[in-house]
């Protein structure tokens, strides 16, 4: 693991794949570090682009293998640490792909650094602008309800001795909608099948992390939705590509089709029966939902490395 220190900011924790003549960043979701992509979306995009890109991933401060955050949570603000990284790192525009909050960050980028991007795709596209952020973010009102449970563990970083008691506090009632106590004896062992492939993901975050990230989703988030309105409906001249999957609850498609109607020149495509977390986990949603990347960029000119 490479590790980079940002001035103000902290250390960052980044790895490059490939050696291609453009950059694809790709922008991790929620509080997941850089291994969020390895599993399947990785291997697929270098069979696909591996004769044209070198992708790089990074985790957030505060998120795997980075130092701990310790300013506010802000959309604006990631995406300057996304800029301050690519500016260490001595690399010019990039393509981004991004994953839930990683589309949130990369939409931030487009408003904040337009001409550091050749083109831009988000997968579970959150919407500040969307008639379903009410809805979205009772599920993060709910996860701080159940966060505050385990409160002892919060400076903590997610290791293998806290990881169990955490998934299945905070996650379980989401994918089950009751608590680990009242899952069956099948639930139990789908749920622990989950946690297991979900931990190189979530392992060296700050828990700390977790609870000012969906803090901002449930109170913080209307602060920035003025600048997302006025950025997004300026927007011009950089491909964009909307990915959502019909069985997405956490960024329900209907936010992917209301953020297309914000941004005239992008592509919206549906994947029938995807869910939000399915293309990072399973071989089978990861293939057409990667495969469509795949295709995007493929039509896009080929550039120099800057």
């Amino acid at each position: 693991m490479a590790v980079i220190k940002l001035p103000e900011r902290g250390t960052v924790a980044y790895q490059w794949t490939g050696d291609g003549a453009e950059t694809v960043v790709l922008v991790n979701g929620s509080i997941f570090n850089y291994h969020q992509w390895d599993k399947q979306a990785l291997p697929i995009l270098q069979r696909g682009l591996g004769d044209r890109c070198r992708f790089l991933q990074y985790d957030y401060v505060g998120v795997g293998g980075s130092s701990a955050k310790n300013v506010p949570f802000r959309m604006i603000d990631l995406a300057d640490e996304l800029r301050d990284l690519l500016n260490a790192l001595s690399i010019g525009r990039v393509h981004l792909l991004g994953i839930s909050k990683g589309s949130l960050v990369s939409q931030a980028f487009l408003i904040r650094h337009p001409r550091r991007a050749w083109s831009f795709c988000g997968l579970g596209n959150p919407n500040l602008l969307s008639s379903n952020t009410e809805e979205v973010s009772s599920v993060f009102r709910q996860r701080l309800q159940d966060l505050e449970t385990i409160k002892d563990l919060w400076p903590e970083r997610i290791d293998r001795q806290n990881y169990p008691r955490i998934f299945d506090t905070v996650y379980v009632p989401s994918m089950f909608g009751k608590p680990y106590g009242s899952l069956s004896l099948l639930e139990r062992l789908r749920a622990a099948l989950v946690r297991r492939m979900v931990y190189p993901m979530l392992e060296g975050t700050f828990i700390q992390t977790m609870v000012d990230l969906f803090q901002y989703y449930v109170t913080d988030i209307v602060q920035e939705t003025p600048a997302f309105s006025e950025g997004l409906s300026h927007l011009s001249g950089v491909p964009i590509l909307l990915l959502n999957g019909t069985a997405d609850t956490t960024t329900p498609v209907q936010m992917a089709r209301e953020l297309a109607m914000l941004l005239p020149e992008a592509e919206l495509v549906e994947f029938q029966g995807i869910t939000h977390m399915g293309p990072m986990m399973l071989k089978k949603e990861a293939q057409p939902v990667f495969g469509q990347y795949v295709a995007f960029l493929q039509r896009q000119p080929r550039q120099v490395r800057l």
